[in-house]
């Protein structure tokens, strides 16, 4: 069976990504074209095919039974053109045109160098974000960010996204150097107020949840939006904080002025990987997954462990494959 002309990978890609992004104005404003050729183009599409892909009487824009029949079997067949794009340029070592990558404020000052030093040459191109993680959910899903390095992400059910795991870290608490009172019966300062990370963040919303299971009362000071504000005013003896230890690592000049414990009650974590739509890179998020791990566990860590022995305890590392072992040594 030929082909219909109308039915090719670029109108394939255009209907996939109006699905994806809600509708013909964000895909338009996305591939930054005008609506109305986003239009022409799925046209000739159900032209090409005989059938309609959207019942227009909807509002917001519905898939009839052929769009979604189209759009289950698209995305796979979009995902396998831009791998053997990829892997076709890659054997004629010609680098991905251009990657966005998003990280929060923490990872992005710790990692940022290492992954540009090692994978640089796999992209003509890089855009590298930090700020604020479920903002780059979004971005993600809107297709304006190509790959997440996060320790806050929501969407792991989702069949087109591909999940590599850096490292697990439990929550520490953080106090000024020289707090010395005594604590509470269940292990917090009674005296000195609680610095919150703001809710708006996947981090500080874990925080709120664990908060409100342990049943504490916290009164509010302040609220920030990043770890080095809140663990600046911890070292300014302000308050105190719930953080954890590659938020501490990443702010060694404040070190000689904060005093990290471990949670005795109420011990939680959070997972910390990187996230790419599936086939979209090629083996370039594995590869930064175990980049990542290699310089925290050589790196970023090793300082603050020798100053608290137990925060060996509060990491976890799911183990390297070899090839990936490999292709980063």
């Amino acid at each position: 069976m030929k082909l219909p002309q109308e039915f090719d990978l670029h109108a394939l890609e255009v209907f996939v990504m109006t699905v994806e992004l809600g509708g013909m104005s964000q895909c338009a404003a996305h591939l930054q074209v005008t609506q109305s050729a986003v239009s022409q183009t799925i046209a000739k599409l159900e032209a090409g095919i005989g059938a309609s892909l959207f019942d227009r009487t909807m509002r917001p824009l519905g898939l009839t039974a052929s769009g979604k029949s189209l759009f289950a079997r698209g995305q796979k067949l979009i995902a396998h053109a831009r791998l053997a794009y990829d892997e076709v340029r890659e054997g004629a070592n010609l680098p991905i045109s251009s990657i966005t990558v998003a990280m929060s404020f923490s990872l992005a000052n710790q990692l940022t160098a290492p992954i540009l030093h090692s994978l640089g040459s796999r992209a003509d191109r890089w855009n590298i974000r930090s700020g604020i993680s479920m903002e780059h959910q979004g971005e993600f899903l809107a297709r304006d960010i190509d790959m997440l390095v996060t320790g806050s992400f929501n969407l792991e059910h989702r069949d087109t996204v591909e999940l590599h795991p850096v490292f697990e870290e439990s929550f520490i608490l953080v106090f000024p150097k020289d707090f010395r009172e005594p604590l509470d019966l269940v292990g917090l300062p009674s005296s000195l107020p609680f610095i919150r990370f703001s809710r708006l963040t996947g981090t500080g919303q874990q925080i709120e949840r664990q908060i409100v299971r342990m049943k504490l009362k916290l009164p509010q000071m302040v609220e920030v939006e990043s770890s080095h504000q809140q663990l600046a005013l911890v070292a300014a003896g302000i308050g105190w904080a719930i953080t954890t230890p590659v938020c501490l690592a990443a702010v060694p000049e404040l070190l000689s002025q904060l005093r990290a414990e471990p949670m005795t009650r109420g011990r939680f974590s959070r997972s910390v990987q990187v996230v790419a739509r599936i086939d979209e890179l090629g083996n370039i998020p594995s590869l930064t997954a175990a980049l990542c791990q290699q310089v925290l566990q050589e790196k970023i860590f090793p300082p603050l462990i020798e100053e608290y022995p137990w925060m060996a305890q509060q990491l976890a590392w799911p183990s390297a494959s070899a090839e990936n072992e490999e292709l980063i040594a």
